[in-house]
């Protein structure tokens, strides 16, 4: 794996045109599980003269310093022969933390024997192996074991044991232990190359301890995505020197600047767009960290004081942490497209949507089915589209398949873990007509399969007949159209095969021939329901709707009193006097005006007032319906024929004659004024 405890983003979703599942989004992630390294070095007498300055010491805390500390711890194994110092794998997302790791290893001078075994066997020891967290182990020793003059009355034997348990159960448990073999080694590389190969991992030789530092990069570079770029590696004379970077790398967390000396680094200042920053001077290293990246800065600077003739390395270091996403149907039906997008999310969860960023990676895609992983292998096309790596492809096969994805740039090599796709050949559906009623006066039908029969997959459909009796029918298929002449009455099951050229369904139509009687019935039920309607129709008479709404108030009764003044009559009839009704005391909820002016039976005839009605309504009101042909008028306003209108306490009813000989007004009033 080229990159550790990334996320895969799988969304299973299942589209079937018919025969539909539920479809489902769901986000699979794999958790962080971390990378812890124990750095287990030989601090034997030896290594006096093959690094006085202990600059393998240095480079492995210039590592500390410069690694991107997101999800790594490192320990610490001092070996001679005998354990020297040790730390168990700590964080360093701190400053702090880095500098107590630093010093201890600092604690520790070079003298002694060499004991690989005890010193690896201690480093096995400190690794925490009820973690989910993935270990590493890196030997960095300048000779093989020697226990020759020991006082620790361990002896060569106990020390190839203890290393053969060691790589066993490093192998055992997938811990890789990478060798280096450190300066003028002394004895047989043999043995280093074989600890790495035992446990899956690699050996290198290392002459020039500032060297080191590149070694250990390269040893990392599938457990983190970083770029390392030496920027200059020269012999400088005396003065300020200004060394230019430019910075054409997108969406990173961190950049360091890592400057390397045999001689006392100088004074130096780095500066990042208006940023001064003062690096870590170490001696014959030194580092500047940069945490807050500003993808609008271009350039950095290093300014630095040299003596005569120093030789001086620098590096910048570059470090991203985005989440790979891989989206993709698990489930998808024979000859259907499956598309899939590969694309980054940053650690807030936003998806990275970039061209020009997702063009600096090559993608590669390889497809192959279930038992098939070492052949027929198809590699996938993929493009760039909105911001985003795409691509489809489409399965005429069902079955398994695996999908395996990687992405490779200047920075990462990003491996998804294999992807299984699931091909499902939906078998043909349909159905024909339940409804068609044969007699044995039916003409023969006819039915094109084809509008009746579907593949959701695409596929071209052939049909046959199963064995059956022609008693009732006679049935014939001819290139996919099924005919059917009716015999005689009765029922006969007629059975279709119907086959997709993967998987076949057989289909049973049952054929009814009914007899004549039977098959017309419907006629007479017609004519029976068209004498009902017009039966219906001559005898029900809806009920008028003054009499719906008497019953639907019938619960209301009148209140208040009405004060009735004829402010006209005809010439030659007597003056009538302003009259009173009171209307609580009327037990009825309708009464007609007509009713209440009873003793003047001319001017009610005149006025219609028998075809004017009050109905008792809530709150105290009355409601005015009428048929009358007078002009009745509410206040201002004129009631129109068979329109209910409320009447409320002060309102006066205006009702006049069509002929115009009487004028009466009405007031509505309460008991109390």
């Amino acid at each position: 794996m080229r990159r550790l405890n990334k996320v895969l983003l799988i969304i299973l979703c299942f589209i079937f045109t018919t025969n539909t599942l539920p479809a489902h989004a769901e986000e699979i992630a794999s958790e962080k599980n971390g990378l812890d390294v124990i750095f287990v070095m030989d601090y034997s007498g030896s290594m006096v003269s093959n690094d006085p300055t202990h600059t393998a010491t240095g480079m492995v805390k210039a590592f500390i310093d410069t690694v991107h500390s997101a999800d790594i711890r490192i320990g610490f194994v001092a070996y001679n022969d005998k354990i020297v110092t040790s730390a168990a794998p700590l964080s360093i997302n701190s400053q702090e933390e880095r500098e107590f790791l630093k010093t201890q290893m600092d604690s520790a001078q070079y003298s002694g024997n060499t004991d690989i075994g005890l010193g690896l066997e201690y480093a096995f020891g400190l690794s925490n192996q009820d973690s989910n967290r993935k270990r590493m182990v890196v030997l960095i020793s300048d000779g093989e074991s020697d226990l020759k003059g020991s006082k620790t009355g361990r002896t060569i034997e106990n020390s190839n044991m203890d290393l053969n348990n060691t790589v066993d159960a490093c192998t055992s448990q997938g811990i890789p232990i990478y060798t280096v073999a450190f300066g003028k080694y002394d004895g047989n590389k043999r043995v280093l190359e074989d600890i790495a190969s035992k446990t899956n991992a690699q050996s290198y030789t290392v002459t020039k301890p500032e060297a080191l530092i590149e070694v250990l990069y390269g040893i990392f570079n599938s457990n983190m995505a970083y770029r390392i770029q030496e920027i200059t590696n020269s012999i400088y004379a005396q003065g300020n020197q200004s060394i230019r970077m430019k910075l054409d790398d997108s969406y990173l967390d961190e950049m360091d600047v890592l400057m390397i000396s045999p001689q006392q680094i100088g004074e130096t200042t780095v500066h990042y767009g208006d940023q001064q920053i003062k690096p870590t001077n170490l001696v014959h290293y030194s580092v500047a960290k940069i945490s807050e990246v500003n993808k609008n800065i271009k350039e950095l600077t290093v300014q630095t004081g040299t003596v005569k003739n120093q030789e001086l390395k620098v590096y910048l270091i570059s470090y991203r942490d985005l989440i790979p996403v891989m989206e993709i149907d698990s489930q998808v039906g024979r000859n259907k497209p499956l598309p899939f997008r590969i694309y980054f999310k940053d650690k807030n969860g936003v998806m990275i949507a970039d061209d020009s960023f997702y063009q600096k990676f090559t993608p590669k895609l390889e497809l192959y089915s279930d038992g098939q992983s070492d052949k027929k292998r198809t590699e996938l096309e993929t493009s760039v589209n909105n911001g985003i790596i795409t691509g489809e492809l489409i399965l005429k096969q069902s079955g398994i398949y695996y999908l395996d994805s990687r992405l490779d740039d200047v920075m990462e090599s990003c491996i998804f873990d294999s992807i299984r796709i699931q091909v499902v050949n939906t078998p043909p559906a349909g159905a024909l007509p339940d409804d068609i009623k044969f007699n044995s006066f039916s003409k023969e039908k006819e039915f094109v399969l084809n509008n009746y029969f579907a593949d959701a997959d695409g596929d071209h459909l052939s049909f046959s007949i199963e064995g059956g009796s022609e008693d009732i029918a006679k049935v014939n298929l001819d290139q996919g159209v099924l005919k059917i002449k009716p015999i005689k009455s009765g029922v006969q099951n007629l059975v279709l095969k119907i086959s997709d050229g993967e998987s076949a369904i057989s289909y049973t139509y049952s054929i009814k021939v009914v007899p004549i009687w039977i098959a017309y019935w419907w006629v007479f039920c017609l004519i029976l329901l068209t004498v009902c309607a017009i039966l219906w129709k001559v005898f029900h008479k809806a009920k008028p709707e003054l009499e719906v709404l008497t019953e639907k108030k019938a619960q209301n009764r009148f209140q208040g009193k009405m004060d009735a003044y004829f402010i006209g009559v005809p010439d030659e009839t007597e003056e009538i006097p302003p009259l009173t009704f009171p209307m609580y005391k009327i037990k009825d909820n309708r009464v007609s005006v007509g009713d209440l002016m009873k003793e003047y039976p001319d001017a009610s005839a005149t006025l219609g007032l028998d075809n004017i009605f009050l109905i008792a309504d809530e709150d105290r009101k009355m409601i005015l319906y009428h048929s009358s042909n007078s002009l009745i008028m509410i206040g201002n306003s004129i009631v129109c024929k068979k329109i209910q209108y409320s009447v409320s306490f002060g309102d006066i009813i205006s009702i006049t004659s069509p002929d115009k000989s009487y004028d009466v007004e009405v007031h509505y009033i309460s008991m109390i004024q």
